[in-house]
């Protein structure tokens, strides 16, 4: 039933779900706005051009996804796990991956404008030719991270 709404084209709201799996999926162009999808696990799913507006995935686990040219305006992904995910060409503007674990994503090319990566561990992901004006990755790790082409001098970063 879920999976039937989500692929719909049409605006849908409120919805709730909690430790389900989704696996295989096409949910590309999905219209979403303040869903709860916490703890969920999302392996091979296409949110490619979604628009998620106030949608939380906090604590989900995110596997070879797509949300390319997506927009996630205000939406939290926090203490999330995003393994070879792509964000890239996507306004993802006030959007909070505080606490996330991102390995091997690709957020190149987006609007990170005001987004949270605090406390964050960021490992072979890339940030190229991203605004990243005022986004927060104060106390983050970042290990193999590019900023090549991005704004990076006017993100927050820790004070050492």
């Amino acid at each position: 039933m879920v999976c039937s709404i989500m692929t719909v084209r049409e605006l849908q709201h409120d919805i709730v779900l909690t430790d389900a799996r989704f696996e295989h999926k096409d949910f590309s162009k999905a219209a979403l706005a303040t869903c709860r999808f916490s703890r969920c696990t999302f392996h091979d799913v296409d949110f490619s051009e979604a628009r998620l507006n106030a949608c939380f995935f906090d604590f989900c686990l995110f596997e070879q996804c797509r949300f390319t040219h997506s927009n996630a305006r205000l939406s939290v992904f926090s203490g999330a796990t995003l393994l070879d995910c792509d964000f890239s060409d996507s306004m993802l503007v006030h959007t909070n991956f505080m606490g996330a674990d991102a390995r091997h994503t690709d957020f190149s090319s987006s609007d990170l404008y005001y987004s949270n990566f605090a406390n964050s561990h960021l490992e072979h992901s890339q940030f190229i030719d991203c605004n990243v004006k005022n986004t927060d990755f104060r106390y983050s790790e970042r290990i193999a991270v590019s900023f090549k082409y991005s704004n990076f001098e006017e993100a927050l970063f820790s004070q050492h």
